[in-house]
C-alpha cells in the first residue's frame, strides 16, 4: 500500500506555522513600536510651540539707575500652563515661573503698573514685566534671559533667548 499526499501535507502544516509565527512576531514588534510612537507623541505638544513663544526685543532691556530688568513675553497661537524664565547676570542666575492664574512671584511686578499680581500672557498676546535684579540677588547688568514654556506635565526645550540685553537708558530718546 502506497501513501500518497503525506508529502503535500506536511508542507501545508509548514506554510500555517511560517505564517503564525510571522502573525505573532508582528504583533510584538506592533506592541512595541506602539508604545514607543504614543510616548512620544504625548511630548509632541512641545514641538507645536516652536516659533510661538518669544521675548519681545523691543521691549527688553536693563535698567541700570533701578538695577531691573524689563522683558515683554508674546504669546502666539498655544494655550500653556507655565513659562520658565530664567535671568542671568555676572555669572549668576535666577529663575521664576509664570502661571497661566494670577499670582505673585518674587520680585517680579507687572508693566507699567508695577502690580504685584501677574500672569502668563494668554493665547496670542503679550505682557511686560519688571524683574528687580537686586532683590533677587543678581548684581550688574542683565547678560542673558530665557524662557521655556511647561504643557501639562511636559516642560520643554527653551523656545527663545536674549544673550546681550540693552541698557534701557541708552534707548531713551
Amino acid at each position: 500500500m502506497v501513501k500518497r499526499g503525506k508529502k503535500g501535507l506536511s508542507e501545508i502544516v509548514s506554510v500555517v506555522l511560517i505564517l503564525a509565527l510571522t502573525v505573532t512576531l508582528v504583533g510584538i514588534v506592533w506592541a512595541v513600536v506602539n508604545n514607543l510612537v504614543e510616548d512620544n507623541l504625548s511630548k509632541s505638544s512641545c514641538f507645536e510651540t516652536f516659533g510661538k513663544i518669544s521675548i519681545n526685543n523691543d521691549y527688553t532691556c536693563y535698567n541700570s539707575s533701578s538695577n531691573e530688568l524689563q522683558f515683554s513675553i508674546s504669546v502666539g497661537d498655544v494655550n500653556l500652563d507655565e513659562l520658565l524664565i530664567g535671568v542671568s547676570a555676572a555669572g549668576t542666575s535666577a529663575s521664576f515661573r509664570l502661571t497661566s492664574g494670577v499670582t505673585q512671584v518674587a520680585n517680579l511686578v507687572a508693566y507699567p503698573d508695577r502690580s504685584t499680581n501677574v500672569k502668563l500672557p494668554g493665547k496670542n498676546s503679550g505682557l511686560t514685566y519688571l524683574f528687580n535684579m537686586g532683590a533677587a540677588g543678581l548684581s550688574g547688568p542683565a547678560e542673558s534671559i530665557r524662557i521655556a514654556p511647561v504643557i501639562g506635565n511636559d516642560q520643554c526645550e527653551v523656545s527663545d533667548a536674549i544673550e546681550e540685553i540693552d541698557n534701557c537708558l541708552s534707548l531713551a530718546p
